[in-house]
């Protein structure tokens, strides 16, 4: 009997994979790891929207906005390679994550909740701004044993299909989520109904931190005892091997470093643009946000069939779209054009981030997996630092059309860097599409 997150009509609707084959330990795990994103999406979705609006309503200037997305990819590319070495140290993946991302890093919500009672409206911006940066501190040192314990935990044959089912529930909870914390920041004003968020999101953080503990520390082998109580595993020793970057990993690193860069360079004021220019209010904010989610639910189901059925780099040439994006906003003033440049953002990303992160896994070997996570991310977060910076001293300077117009040339040009130099991986044992679609 398969042993699922929630009622097979709902499951199945969101495309999570037939698991019947699977051990009953093995099964246990995805359950928990897809409660895990839906509950960590739920919470994220409270506050992550309106942590610009949040800086904002305290008194942020462009500037800083744009400092704080610097720092954060700052943190990330410091901490990256440290939380590596720790998950390998200790060998423990889970409890690397558990405690820098599931306790820490939410703490940091906390902090934000409270820095206008300890500071007052402009003081406060500082302190929300170094716990914005501490919650990327401590996502970095996490991140790298939180993608190799994903890679434990989903058998390849199945990672199109569940993390695109697991990605549809995420999305799905957002789309609730956005517009009510919106709804909730109207009712009760500004700093108030942002507090009201960050207290929501704690509580239910909780809940995520409780479905990920229950994840095993090792992959689970099919002859698993089910009646036996969960194990906890001894720590990983990694042999002392020359680390040797494979050619589709070094090249999907440049492509994608470049692309962020780009990225970077507009995307923390796509925001700051409806606020200011377009003169939308928090509420119409999150509306469009979460009429948004609807169409991205639709569009990660379709890439989930057709990344198992084709692959991840053919799935990902869909997002040639994302160059595009920064100019559609120019020139933005009414809601429905907003939600059409977003909807187009959607499906240009949804295709490249589905294959992105499976392409990472395929690419990076199980023998020190941290360490070319870590290689990747801080590569990546080096390419972010001067994008947030240079685009928020740029829009102080020029206006946004110009920061969206050099914001699309960057990004054209790690797109055509992947598409010459990234080709699919190999994979080792059954086809991605030899299991029964959901």
């Amino acid at each position: 009997m398969e042993r699922l997150p929630l009622p097979a009509r709902i499951v199945r609707a969101l495309g999570y994979p037939r698991v019947a084959q699977l051990s009953v330990a093995q099964q246990d795990a995805l359950r928990f790891f897809w409660l895990d994103g839906l509950f960590a999406a739920l919470a994220v979705a409270l506050v992550d929207t309106y942590y610009t609006l949040y800086m904002l309503a305290l008194g942020a200037s462009n500037t800083q906005v744009g400092l704080v997305n610097s720092l954060l990819q700052f943190a990330g590319a410091v901490f990256s390679v440290p939380g590596a070495l720790l998950a390998e140290r200790k060998g423990h993946y889970k409890r690397v994550v558990l405690i820098n991302m599931g306790i820490l890093g939410r703490l940091m919500w906390l902090v934000m909740l409270i820095a206008p009672w300890l500071l007052g409206d402009a003081r406060a911006v500082w302190l929300v701004l170094i716990a914005w940066v501490g919650i990327g501190a401590f996502n970095a040192l996490g991140n790298a044993a939180w993608t190799a314990l994903s890679a434990d935990v989903v058998p390849v044959q199945l990672r199109g299909s569940y993390f695109a089912s697991r990605n549809m529930v995420m999305s799905l909870v957002r789309l609730v989520a956005v517009p009510l914390a919106g709804q909730i920041i109207n009712l009760v004003g500004a700093p108030g109904g942002y507090q009201v968020n960050f207290a929501l999101a704690l509580g239910i953080g909780a809940l995520a931190f409780y479905c990920y503990s229950r994840l095993p520390e090792h992959h689970p082998t099919p002859d698993t005892d089910a009646a036996a109580p969960p194990v906890e595993a001894p720590p990983r020793r990694m042999p002392r091997t020359p680390l040797r970057l494979p050619r589709t990993f070094v090249s999907f690193t440049v492509a994608h470093a470049t692309l962020t860069l780009g990225v970077m360079f507009a995307a923390p004021f796509f925001t700051v643009y409806q606020k200011e220019v377009a003169g939308f209010d928090v509420g119409t904010i999150g509306t469009l946000s979460a009429i948004n989610g609807i169409f991205g639910l639709a569009a990660t189901r379709i890439f989930g069939r057709l990344q198992d059925r084709h692959g991840n780099i053919w799935v990902m040439r869909f997002g040639v779209g994302v160059a595009l994006i920064p100019l559609l906003w120019i020139g933005v003033a009414y809601p429905l054009q907003a939600l059409l440049a977003q909807m187009f953002g959607t499906l240009a990303w949804t295709g490249y981030n589905l294959g992105a992160f499976n392409l990472l896994l395929l690419s990076t070997p199980d023998e020190h997996r941290p360490r070319y996570v870590a290689i990747y991310s801080t590569i990546t977060a080096l390419a972010s630092i001067v994008g947030p910076v240079l685009g928020g001293w740029l829009l102080d300077m020029v206006g946004f059309p110009v920061v969206f117009g050099l914001s699309s040339v960057l990004r054209a040009c790690g797109l055509i860097l992947f598409l010459a130099l990234v080709r699919e991986p190999a994979v080792n044992g059954p086809r991605r599409n030899a299991l029964p679609a959901a």
